[in-house]
């Protein structure tokens, strides 16, 4: 990168980590069930069904002995490196105003949301545009770019197969474009995970109670279930102002393809997986949530500034100002709604924060808990795993989750908190 490029990369780094780190500055309470199974499994990198990218940074951080705000803001740090990468791809797409336009994006609600808690967006974002700011530079430079140049993309891009399945199309997608044999090291990652398949090494269970959103998808398919899901989706696009980076897509795309961009039809073609991919996970949690706009969102957020880029030369004088104030706006209005989203996600673990208050206050306790149910997506959480996932105690150590299996022998309780409607009851156990 060059002088201006660096300078532009540490402020999108700055914008989009001050972000993050005044969302957890306000809202300091970890939030999420995948966030509380990963705060849960913190001493392993293998951890339910996940690929071990994202929890490497957990254990990592854990094991530096760091707590729960310090993997927050480990991972609100991946997110922000990923948010300066992607805007540097921006510039690359549609030079230097692109970059510009892509602000807004780094604080788009439901990234700020689930970036700044151990969620997996971050760590694939990390690679996706890391690996392609490093590719599209190379590609710049033509005959000038060394093979080392195109080395450290291949290996960055590769790593996105360590993140989430959905990765490997992604890193054979790369190799294609590269349309060189020796950008089959980008398949780097996944020959890891095989070996570490091969190898029969288990992932540890944060809890008993998690199964794969895919599992049993064929016979959960429903027509009018996925028709209804789909218009909730849109809804929650208005919701989060995603709407307006969906429409900027469709121009966007056209600007892009007829000026030839290289690099357009790969990032295109990720956003069409990623809906593919968003309808069959409205199936498997036969729900649509905010989550579901992060990725896709943010790659129509690429496209869309990339184009914006382009065009900003031929624009007349008086639009520019009026494009900027909107992109202001647009940041702001980005930016409650992803501080709104964390609130909201606190609020509904509010009687595990209660009971979590109460057993600190109890010196020397050992609970046997019977937790809430009936929790999030098709009833596969309960309480035990938010009070896990909120505080540093741990399931047999601490406290015993009547739900999770027999209370061993060893294990000797002074008290009980079982869940009744409208709060947990404590009492002295008998």
């Amino acid at each position: 990168m060059n002088k201006t490029e660096w300078r532009y990369a540490v402020v999108a780094f700055g914008v989009a980590l001050a972000a993050r780190l005044g969302l957890i500055a306000t809202h300091p309470t970890m939030y999420s069930m995948d966030a509380y199974q990963r705060w849960g499994g913190r001493a392993h990198i293998l951890v339910q069904d996940w690929l071990p990218a994202t929890q490497s940074i957990i254990w990592m951080t854990d094991t530096l002995g760091g707590g729960q705000l310090a993997v927050r803001v480990a991972v609100s740090c991946i997110a922000a490196i990923a948010l300066a990468a992607g805007g540097i791809c921006a510039r690359r797409l549609g030079g230097p105003v692109a970059g510009w336009a892509f602000l807004p994006v780094v604080v788009f609600g439901p990234s700020l949301t689930w970036t700044s808690v151990p969620y997996q967006e971050g760590t694939f974002l990390l690679f996706l545009f890391g690996g392609m700011a490093l590719a599209l530079g190379a590609r710049a430079a033509g005959q000038d770019a060394t093979q080392r140049d195109w080395l450290w993309a291949d290996l960055v891009l590769g790593g996105i197969a360590l993140v989430r399945y959905e990765g490997w199309p992604v890193a054979l997608l790369y190799i294609l474009w590269r349309k060189d044999k020796r950008a089959v090291i980008a398949a780097w990652g996944m020959l890891v995970w095989l070996l570490i398949k091969g190898l029969g090494i288990d992932n540890h269970a944060a809890s008993p109670v998690h199964y794969a959103d895919w599992e049993g998808l064929d016979t959960r398919f429903d027509g009018t279930a996925v028709a209804t899901s789909i218009a909730k989706l849109g809804r929650l696009s208005l919701k989060t102002g995603g709407i307006w980076l969906y429409g900027l897509l469709c121009p966007a795309v056209v600007i892009l393809l007829r000026r030839r961009v290289t690099g357009t039809i790969f990032f295109l073609l990720i956003f069409g997986g990623q809906l593919v991919i968003t309808l069959a996970w409205m199936t498997g949690l036969e729900t649509a949530i905010i989550r579901m706009h992060l990725l896709p969102g943010t790659l129509a957020g690429l496209l869309g500034a990339a184009a914006v880029g382009l065009m900003w030369p031929t624009l007349k004088p008086w639009v520019r100002p009026v494009l900027t104030l909107a992109a202001i706006v647009l940041a702001i209005s980005f930016g409650r709604q992803g501080f709104d989203n964390a609130k909201i996600s606190i609020k509904s673990v509010k009687h595990e924060t209660r009971l979590l208050e109460k057993i600190d206050r109890c010196d020397d306790c050992r609970f046997v808990i019977r937790p809430r149910t009936k929790i999030g997506t098709r009833d596969r959480h309960d309480g035990c795993e938010i009070l896990q996932g909120i505080s540093e105690l741990r399931h047999g150590d601490g406290f015993w989750c009547d739900r999770w299996g027999d209370r061993p022998s060893t294990f000797t309780p002074t008290h009980t908190a079982r869940w009744k409607r409208g709060g947990y009851v404590i009492r002295a156990f008998e």
